[in-house]
């Protein structure tokens, strides 16, 4: 029960005070939710990409199965959103929001920090892969799945060949692949953009729920995507872990980091590119409160 307040207090609490300073400048003073969704997409996204990558010290091995499952549980998600929203037939924004809120689990800000609490620095070190791996998928296929819900399958492409993030992982990579070192001056800024990331996409969850009606909470397309998220979602992590036959604190991390409450950038990508707003906020709002309970068993189930 110790560890459930210390999660609650040490990592819940920052959140949920970021998250009401953009409730309470958005009554105070109007803010433009799609400026700060651009910063975040095309600067600080790729900052933290390019130097997490660049900076990466982690095993082939590691590396190879985050990877492995990463694509296979993306890809499970997808499928199981995709066939959730023809079998209940959601319109085309709606069905865009769903798979991007079933896929993409919150594992960077709330993740990470949850991971150093309950793993320490090892489990705070593999996270970071993972994490990696999210972000590129969420720039890249999130963002072809936002743009599909209003644009043709070449006008998404077309919009994902613009992001620079593409280009920062392909930079990170070859400096990671041939261990140049970047300056330190460079390093430093590179982190000071890439360490805000979190705080502005956590300010854009507060501006967008300052926004939306409560009656949407009885809306039954909310809670079928907290379903998948919450039951689903965490049972077909234990499926691709189980198949890849990934074992000790690697499992744990990749259970606990994939079975995190809907990503708060989808509502970025939501924002910026076209969807269901209201799905995708009281998603994340309500699988996050929901996650209080779910992740100290998910911590302490290995």
């Amino acid at each position: 029960m110790g560890n459930y307040w210390n999660v609650l207090l040490e990592v819940v609490l920052p959140i949920f005070m970021t998250c009401l300073c953009g409730i309470l400048i958005q009554k105070w003073r109007r803010i433009d939710i799609q400026s700060l969704a651009d910063v975040s997409l095309y600067i600080l996204a790729p900052c933290l990409v390019l130097v997490s990558l660049a900076e990466s010290k982690h095993n082939t091995a590691n590396i190879k199965a985050i990877i492995l499952f990463t694509l296979l549980h993306t890809l499970i998600c997808w499928a199981a959103a995709l066939l959730t929203s023809y079998l209940l037939r959601f319109k085309e924004e709606s069905k865009a929001t769903l798979s991007l809120t079933t896929i993409f689990g919150n594992a960077n800000n709330y993740g990470l920090p949850i991971l150093l609490l309950a793993y320490g620095a090892d489990g705070f070190s593999q996270g970071i892969n993972y994490v990696i791996m999210q972000i590129i998928l969420v720039n890249t296929l999130g963002l072809y799945i936002a743009s599909r819900a209003k644009v043709s399958t070449r006008q998404a492409l077309l919009q994902i060949g613009k992001t620079p993030l593409l280009y920062s992982v392909l930079v990170g990579v070859v400096i990671f692949v041939s261990h140049i070192a970047i300056p330190k001056g460079i390093a430093n800024g590179l982190h000071l953009m890439g360490n805000a990331y979190a705080a502005v996409v956590i300010l854009i969850l507060g501006v967008q729920l300052r926004n939306i009606s409560l009656n949407g909470i009885k809306r039954w397309e909310v809670w079928v995507a907290v379903g998948l998220r919450v039951v689903i979602v965490p049972i077909l992590s234990m499926l691709c872990i189980a198949l890849l036959g990934i074992k000790g604190l690697l499992a744990s991390v990749l259970l606990v980091q994939s079975s995190m409450p809907a990503a708060i950038n989808t509502s970025v990508l939501v924002t910026k590119y076209g969807g269901d707003k209201e799905l995708v906020t009281l998603t994340v709002a309500i699988t996050t409160i929901i996650s209080f309970v779910t992740l100290p068993y998910y911590i302490n189930m290995n």
